[in-house]
């Protein structure tokens, strides 16, 4: 396994474990927030997924997640490793419209929101840039 491949299958599994109860355009959003993020900061993907608590379900001690890992034949998980590969080299869509960062709607809004843009509501969760 090369680097790219490792970043590719941290991206996923935490799409996976972020987005998977929302469907597949909510999966893809979190691949382009990773893209997003590693862009904007500098940094290669599996760095940005293991910053600490920016996707919970990868660092987070007490997250439920955290331990998760999708059975064989998983359809979502299929999906994912089917458009990994246009996400990271650029090529698909951003269905985020840029988009760094998400949060649950479920959730009241974090302080960090309240200075970034809103641009589109995926599922349960709202993304800004």
């Amino acid at each position: 396994m090369n680097i790219d491949d490792f970043n590719k299958a941290i991206a996923i599994l935490c799409a996976w474990r972020e987005a998977r109860g929302d469907g597949p355009d909510a999966m893809r959003a979190i691949l382009h927030v990773i893209a997003n993020r590693a862009i904007d900061r500098g940094k290669s993907w599996d760095v940005i997924v293991f910053q600490r608590l920016q996707f919970t379900s990868m660092t987070y001690g007490s997250d439920p997640e955290l331990t998760l890992v999708p059975v064989t034949g998983d359809a979502q998980f299929t999906y994912l490793c089917g458009i990994v590969d246009e996400v990271y080299a650029g090529t698909d869509e951003d269905n985020t419209l840029g988009a760094t960062n998400y949060f649950a709607n479920y959730i009241p809004v974090p302080s960090w929101a309240k200075s970034m843009i809103p641009t589109v509501t995926i599922g349960k969760q709202t993304f800004y840039k």
